[in-house]
C-alpha cells in the first residue's frame, strides 16, 4: 500500500497545472489594457500595411512610420509617414484628416464630422483604450495563442473584436489584435477586416511607447506653395 500511495503522489506531481481559460486569459488581458491605457501617452513605431483587396485576390504593401500622441481620454492626434512604393504623409487631429501629397504638392482635407469619433476609436484601439472600453463597443474573444513572423521570441494573444453597434458593422466586420502574452499589452499587430471581405493588416516594430516627442514631430512638413483640396465638397 505504502508503494502505491507513492505511485500516486508522484504521478500526481507529474501532472500539468490546470490550463487558462479563455475567460481568465481574456479578464487578465483586459486588466492590462485598463492600466496600459490609463499610462498611455506617445507611441512611435515602423509599420507594413498589407492592404488585401478581395475582389481581386490582390494585397499591396506600403511601409513606413508612425507618431501617436493621446491628447484626452477618447482622442489621438497622429501623422503616418509612407516610405515605399510611394512617398506620402497622412495627419489626423480632432475631426481633420489631411492627406500631403509632395509628388503633385497638394494637401486633400476632409472633415470627418460625426465619423471622427469613430476614426480616434480604431486609431487608439490597443494604444490608449482601456479593455473596459472595448467590452462597451465590442464582443471581446480571445482567438488563439501562438507567434508572429518575425517576432518568434514573443507568444501572443490573438484578441478578436466584434463591433456591436450596426453602424460600425457596415464597414468593420472584425478587429483582430494580436498581443504580447506578458508585459505591455500594445499589439505588435493589428487586422482590420470589412464585410466584403477586404483587409489591412497592419505590423509594428521598432515601437516605443511614452517616449518624449519633438515639437514637431506631430506636423504635416509641407512647402508654403502647397496647394488645398477639399475632396468631396
Amino acid at each position: 500500500m505504502p508503494s502505491k500511495a507513492v505511485t500516486a503522489l508522484l504521478l500526481l506531481a507529474a501532472l500539468p497545472a490546470a490550463p487558462t481559460s479563455p475567460k481568465d486569459s481574456l479578464e487578465s488581458l483586459r486588466a492590462r489594457m485598463d492600466k496600459a491605457a490609463s499610462e498611455f501617452k506617445t507611441m512611435t513605431a515602423n509599420v507594413t500595411y498589407v492592404t488585401h483587396t478581395d475582389v481581386l485576390n490582390e494585397n499591396t504593401t506600403e511601409t513606413g512610420t508612425v507618431t501617436m500622441q493621446k491628447v484626452q481620454p477618447g482622442e489621438a492626434r497622429g501623422l503616418i509617414e509612407f516610405l515605399t512604393p510611394d512617398k506620402y504623409t497622412i495627419a489626423f487631429e480632432k475631426r481633420l484628416l489631411r492627406k500631403y501629397l509632395p509628388k503633385i504638392n497638394t494637401i486633400q482635407e476632409w472633415n470627418l464630422d460625426k465619423h471622427g469619433e469613430q476614426l480616434d476609436q480604431f486609431l487608439m484601439i490597443g494604444f490608449g483604450t482601456s479593455g473596459t472600453m472595448l467590452a462597451k463597443d465590442y464582443d471581446m474573444t480571445v482567438a488563439g495563442t501562438g507567434t508572429l513572423k518575425g517576432f518568434e521570441a514573443t507568444p501572443t494573444i490573438r484578441l478578436r473584436l466584434i463591433p456591436k453597434a450596426g453602424e460600425v458593422k457596415e464597414y468593420v466586420k472584425q478587429l483582430e489584435l494580436w498581443i504580447p502574452e506578458t508585459g505591455d499589452p500594445y499589439p505588435l499587430q493589428e487586422k482590420i477586416s470589412a464585410p466584403s471581405g477586404d483587409y489591412r493588416l497592419i505590423t509594428y516594430t521598432g515601437m516605443k511607447i511614452n517616449s518624449p516627442l519633438a515639437p514637431d514631430a506631430l506636423k504635416l512638413k509641407a512647402p508654403a506653395s502647397v496647394k488645398t483640396e477639399y475632396p468631396g465638397k
